[in-house]
């Protein structure tokens, strides 16, 4: 059995109910969550490439020791 939610669909249903007065809060609020989600995101990859950085590192001291050794 399928429970999968219309995401969209919830989220207009509970925006029909809100007084017109409190769109631009509600507007306001989806704004800085979209940011938050965004900075997440670019601080994640951020991370990721530093993590990479590092193994690149790490596996060129390694080739350099194991070409030393012969």
């Amino acid at each position: 059995m399928d429970k999968s939610i219309n995401y969209q669909q919830a989220l207009m249903d509970e925006v029909k109910e809100l007084p017109e007065e409190a769109f631009p809060n509600l507007l306001q609020i989806v704004r800085l969550f979209k940011e938050s989600i965004l900075l997440q995101s670019r601080q994640a990859a951020l991370a990721l490439h530093e993590e990479f950085a590092e193994w690149y590192r790490l596996s060129d001291e390694g080739l350099m020791d194991f070409e030393n050794d012969f």
